[in-house]
């Protein structure tokens, strides 16, 4: 509610459009696998989905999502970690 009192709702919703065009694209998963989360973190993964994500979207293309881009965001980085 304070984002809303601080921010005009165009922010908002521009953000919460950043977040769904960002996040909570449907991705294709070739070869799935199981990843284990606790349950609070799957049911939090599930209210986003169901709020904010299209049809088709599931908590593990959420998760897919996620982790794309942090391995992007951090590949170099963790190429280097690698290495020490």
């Amino acid at each position: 509610r304070d984002c809303l009192l601080s921010r005009g709702l165009g922010d908002v919703y521009k953000r919460q459009e950043e977040y769904r065009t960002t996040y909570l694209q449907v991705p294709k998963i070739i070869n799935r696998k199981p990843v284990f989360v606790s349950e609070t973190v799957r049911d939090e993964l599930d209210r986003v989905v169901r709020y904010l994500g299209g049809k088709g979207m599931s908590a593990s293309g959420l998760i897919e999502n996620l982790v794309r881009l942090h391995l992007d965001a951090y590949r170099n980085d963790i190429e280097q970690w690698r290495k020490l």
